[in-house]
């Protein structure tokens, strides 16, 4: 196979000096740790960060036999395992149904993308995993075969489990995990520069830039040595190819001409012989200018099109739901930031406070606002009053109460019909609350007082805000989480905002949603931010 043909040996071509001398072309050992290098394993510094789930799962890993390495710079391993960046794990293809088995116990999952993003090519997934403990989530950027090539074409199997010759173990949270040696990550570090680097065509010298100082990061370069380093790959135990380094108090750089011998090496090995690179260079131009155009249309209209990664499963509709001073906009911002840093997520606000909305219900809410007691008032004493007078004033405070009903229906209606649209898109929706059809003023239900039904032409008004409202009822979210809570808290955390017969009243009506959808889930609201937003993850976790 192309992947095993490919080998690794530091030899120095006077007066070129030597870079890491010694190494040998065997294969990694069937335990995927080289016999040679199994000595008590380093200690990973800040051990206290790391995710609890990295070590349960490398622990299942190493129980079940697999044979599997991270193939990542230790820059940015440490964040990694703390869930704050992508973890890159090589596994050997015989091993993926036994690696798919232990993710899924763990309440695994993995996301799908568009082709036309850079993270997508053949043997490569993404997964995820839940660290309920913590509320957070880690990446697994998982290789069965490790291939390189332009960022939009990422072509050629380089890189395969047996063509790493050595790992190296580390200790994370008392579990052994084989990292990749210094020489393979300058292996494949250089493979991937070859492909990505660029200069201007009279430079002979390509200067390693900040994107890839991490890369490099690890090459056996003394502190302030300077001379030229050499690299060579052999292939097929037969042709051999030399990177020349230049190391300078300041900078790295490649030489040009062996990065282009190096790139025609790898196409002619995975059987790939021409001008290849033209072709290469086309489709990543042509994949990078739809993903450059797909990436703007998202920011100039969001929601409308797929995001980056989405659950395999598809989006999902999550509501929260809960009287005044729950923590339901505050839960809100907080899953919506810990799930937007991998997966499309959005937010949607179905109230009528300072939440986004209609630009025209806010002006008018603006107007109105200041004197809602004062109409509401006149309203509820004309119903009683026969004088014609007071009659009419009240029939027209009333037909202007029942127009802003139906206006905030309709715009509710708009937004649970586009909270579903998101969804079915691949978008992790946020809502905000969430239209209820059983009970009239609370907890965004209908907000036509039943008395005002009886009035002359107001009827026909208060059945279209019900039918809107049914037609809501049925556009169920996939997930709904009742946050519940006794009066205490509410009155701590927003004081005055509600009395107590009204949070009662709440409480009861959500008690009869619960009883008529036994899907809905109650989460405890009275403990600290941390606790219910790790309730809250735990429960849409396992809904996704």
């Amino acid at each position: 196979m192309p992947a095993e043909a490919l080998t690794a040996e530091m030899n120095v071509p006077a007066p070129a000096k030597v870079v890491g001398a010694g190494l040998s072309g065997s294969k990694a050992d069937a335990g995927g740790l080289s016999q040679t290098h199994r000595s008590a394993p380093s200690l990973l510094p800040e051990a206290a960060s790391v995710l609890p789930i990295a070590a349960e799962l490398f622990r299942a890993f190493n129980e079940a036999g697999l044979k599997y390495g991270i193939i990542q710079d230790l820059a940015s391993l440490q964040d990694g395992l703390a869930g704050r960046d992508d973890l890159d794990v090589l596994l050997d293809k015989h091993d993926y149904p036994a690696f798919c088995s232990i993710v899924s116990k763990l309440h695994g999952c993995r996301s799908v993308s568009l082709s036309c993003y850079d993270n997508v090519c053949a043997g490569r997934e993404d997964w995820f995993l839940p660290d309920f403990s913590h509320g957070r989530y880690l990446h697994l950027d998982m290789h069965i075969g490790l291939r390189v090539g332009w960022e939009f074409r990422k072509r050629y199997p380089v890189f395969d489990y047996a063509a790493i010759t050595r790992w190296e173990p580390i200790c994370v949270d008392g579990v052994s995990v084989p990292i990749v040696s210094l020489e393979d990550e300058m292996r494949i570090a250089t493979a991937r520069f070859a492909f990505r680097a660029w200069a201007l065509p009279w430079r002979q010298w390509i200067t390693v830039g900040d994107g890839w100082r991490d890369q490099f990061a690890r090459l056996p370069f003394q502190s302030g040595e300077q001379g030229l380093q050499v690299l060579e790959y052999t292939f097929g135990g037969a042709r051999t190819v030399s990177c020349r380094f230049l190391q300078s108090a300041d900078s790295l750089g490649i030489h040009r001409g062996d990065l282009a011998r190096l790139r025609r090496s790898i196409r002619e090995m995975c059987g790939f012989t021409g001008r290849y690179g033209i072709v290469d260079a086309g489709v990543h131009l042509a994949r990078k200018t739809s993903y450059l155009a797909l990436r703007s249309l998202q920011r100039l209209m969001p929601g409308r099109f797929p995001p980056k990664r989405r659950p395999a499963a598809g989006g999902l509709v999550v509501a929260l739901v809960g009287p005044d001073g729950m923590g339901k906009s505050t839960q809100v911002e907080r899953l919506t930031q810990i799930f937007r840093w991998k997966f499309g997520c959005a937010q949607a606000y179905v109230g009528t406070g300072d939440g986004n909305g209609w630009w025209l219900r806010k002006a008018l809410q603006a107007l109105v606002f200041p004197h809602r007691r004062r109409l509401k008032s006149l309203v509820q004493h004309d119903s009683k009053n026969s004088s014609s007078t007071n009659w009419s004033k009240g029939g027209v405070v009333a037909a202007g109460l029942a127009l802003w009903a139906v206006l905030i229906a309709f715009e509710r209606y708009a937004v649970v019909k586009r909270a579903h649209r998101w969804a079915t898109r691949g978008l992790i929706v946020f809502c905000d609350r969430w239209p209820q059809a059983l009970c009239s003023g609370y907890l965004d239900g209908p907000t036509i007082p039943p008395h005002l039904s009886s009035i002359r032409g107001l009827s026909a008004l208060a059945r279209l805000e019900q039918n809107l409202y049914q037609k809501m009822a049925e556009c169920r979210p996939h997930l709904t989480l009742h946050l519940v809570s006794d009066f205490a808290v509410s009155e701590q955390r927003k004081p005055g905002e509600i009395k107590k017969e009204a949070f009662d009243a709440r409480l009861s009506l959500m008690a009869q949603l619960r009883a008529k959808d036994k899907n809905i889930r109650t989460v405890d609201a009275s403990a600290g931010i941390e606790a219910v937003g790790r309730d809250l993850f735990r429960h849409i976790w396992l809904s996704l």
